[in-house]
C-alpha cells in the first residue's frame, strides 16, 4: 500500500512539475489535453491518405513533417501536405482548422496558420472541387510531436493522428536529389530505364518515387533501382478506391513531389523536379553540379527554372544506328524552346522551398524572400529537353516542325549512356538491346 501511495505522488509531482514547464513554453491561444499515444510508423508502401474530414470541410491528409530549417527565421512548425476542399470556402464560413499535436506527455490543440501554401492547381473529387496543400502548424518550443490530427472546432478531439516524420540530418550533404510527380497510368519500363541512367551519368545521388498505378513491370524497374538504393520507392493511394480509372489522379501528382522535398530536405544541396520524360541537360557544363556552381555565382535566387524544349518523338527523324532504348539518342531533333513560364522544370534549394507545383517553387522561407524566388536559366546555358510525342494539333505540330534543328549535345555521354542502359535491360528485363 505504501509503495502505491509513492507511486502515485511521484506522478503527480512529476506532472505539476511538467505542466508548469509546459505552460511556460506555450502561448495562452493553446489548450492542453493530457492523454498518451502509442507509437506509429508509417511504412514505405503504405500510402493512405488519413481521413480528417467533417459534414462542412472534407481534409485529406497524406504525410506531416517537422520542418525546423533555420531559413525559417521563426520556431519550428509541422507541415503537412493535403488534398482538401478549396480553403476560401472554409473561410466563408468563417471557420478555422486546428492541430492536435500528440506528444508523448499529452495533447496539445493549436491554431493552425491562416492560410494554406498552395501546390496544385485542383480538380474536381467526387464531383466537388478539391486543391492540394502544405497546411502549417505552430510547433511547441523544444517538443516534436510524434503524431498531428486536424479539426475545424476547437473543441472537438480525435484521438489519432497521422505520423510526423523527423527528415533526417546526416553528417554530409549529397549533391543531387530527384523528386518526379506521382507515377500512374501506363509507363514505359524502357524509357524510366534509360531516364534512370542518365540522371546517374549527370550526378544525381537518389531519386524519389511515389506509385499511385503501375504496371507490375514498371514495379519491377522501380524495385531493382530501390534494391541498389537508387530509389526511395513509395506508395500514394487513391482517396476513393472506386476513382481509380477517372481523373483523380490529377490531385496526387504535387503531394508526391513535395513528400519528397520535405523529406529529403536535409540530405541534399539541390532537388531536382522533373517528370519522367525529361532531363535538365547543361549545354555548357559536364555535370549538374558544374551547372549549380555556375548558376550560384550568377544569381542569388536559390531556385532556378529551365525552359521547355520539345523533341518529338512522333515527328522527327530517328537515328536508327542508336538502339530504340535510348530515346535521348535516337531522337536529336528539337523544336524552338517555349517561352518563358511555359511547362519550364525546376532545380531548387531545399532549405529555401517551402511549396512546389510540377513546375516551379510557389514561396520560399523568411530568409530567402530578399533573393527572389526563382531565376530563368537562358536557353544557352542549360534546358529542360522533352521527349514525347506532340500533343498539340496537327496544325499546330507541322509549324513547330518548320525550324527543326539537330541538337548532339548528349552525345558525349553516348558510349557511356548506351552501355549502362544496356547493362540494366539485361539485369532487370533478361535480353540485349
Amino acid at each position: 500500500m505504501r509503495a502505491r501511495v509513492l507511486l502515485y505522488l511521484t506522478i503527480v509531482f512529476s506532472t505539476a512539475i511538467s505542466l508548469g514547464l509546459f505552460r511556460w513554453l506555450t502561448s495562452s491561444e493553446i489548450s492542453l489535453k493530457f492523454l498518451l499515444r502509442p507509437d506509429r510508423s508509417r511504412q514505405p508502401d503504405s500510402g493512405r491518405y488519413y481521413n480528417f474530414s467533417n459534414a462542412e470541410f472534407r481534409f485529406y491528409a497524406y504525410s506531416a513533417f517537422y520542418d525546423d530549417r533555420p531559413s525559417l527565421l521563426s520556431a519550428p512548425v509541422v507541415r503537412i501536405i493535403a488534398v482538401s476542399d478549396q480553403y476560401s470556402e472554409l473561410q466563408n464560413g468563417s471557420r478555422r482548422l486546428y492541430c492536435t499535436l500528440h506528444h508523448d506527455e499529452r495533447d496539445v490543440v493549436v491554431t493552425m496558420d491562416a492560410e494554406p501554401l498552395i501546390i496544385g492547381y485542383g480538380w474536381p473529387l467526387n464531383s466537388i472541387e478539391a486543391r492540394e496543400y502544405v497546411y502549417t502548424c505552430p510547433a511547441l518550443k523544444g517538443m516534436i510531436p510524434r503524431s498531428v490530427s486536424v479539426t475545424t472546432d476547437q473543441a472537438e478531439y480525435i484521438s489519432s493522428g497521422i505520423p510526423v516524420v523527423v527528415p533526417r540530418k546526416p553528417k554530409s550533404k549529397g549533391n543531387f536529389c530527384v523528386c518526379v510527380q506521382a507515377v500512374y497510368g501506363t509507363v514505359d519500363p524502357y524509357r524510366i530505364v534509360e531516364w534512370m541512367e542518365l540522371q546517374r551519368i549527370l550526378g544525381v545521388s537518389l531519386v524519389g518515387v511515389y506509385v499511385l498505378s503501375a504496371p507490375q513491370v514498371v514495379r519491377k524497374v522501380f524495385r531493382h533501382y530501390s534494391d541498389e538504393k537508387f530509389v526511395d520507392l513509395r506508395t500514394i493511394d487513391y482517396i476513393y478506391s472506386s476513382h481509380k480509372n477517372d481523373d483523380e489522379f490529377w490531385l496526387h501528382l504535387t503531394p508526391a513531389i513535395n513528400d519528397c522535398i520535405y523529406r529529403h530536405m536535409h540530405e541534399f544541396k539541390r532537388i531536382v523536379v522533373v517528370d519522367f520524360d525529361e532531363a535538365i541537360v547543361p549545354r555548357k557544363h559536364r555535370s549538374l553540379a558544374q551547372l549549380v556552381g555556375y548558376l550560384e555565382q550568377i544569381t542569388d535566387a536559390p531556385n532556378f527554372a529551365f525552359r521547355n524544349n520539345y523533341f518529338f518523338l512522333d515527328l522527327t527523324t530517328a537515328d536508327r544506328t542508336v538502339s530504340k532504348y535510348v530515346k535521348f539518342l535516337r531522337y536529336r531533333y528539337k523544336v524552338a524552346p517555349s517561352g518563358v513560364g511555359y511547362a519550364e522544370k525546376s532545380i531548387i534549394d531545399p532549405q529555401a522551398c517551402t511549396n512546389m507545383h510540377n513546375h516551379c517553387c510557389l514561396g520560399v522561407t523568411a530568409n530567402y524572400t530578399a533573393s527572389g524566388n526563382t531565376a530563368s536559366v537562358e536557353p544557352d546555358i542549360a534546358l529542360s529537353q522533352h521527349y514525347k510525342k506532340c500533343h498539340f494539333s496537327e496544325t499546330e505540330c507541322e509549324m513547330m516542325m518548320r525550324n527543326k534543328t539537330k541538337d548532339d549535345v548528349l552525345m558525349p555521354f553516348k558510349v557511356i549512356l548506351i552501355r549502362k542502359v544496356e547493362q540494366k535491360i539485361k539485369e532487370i528485363m533478361g535480353h540485349g538491346i
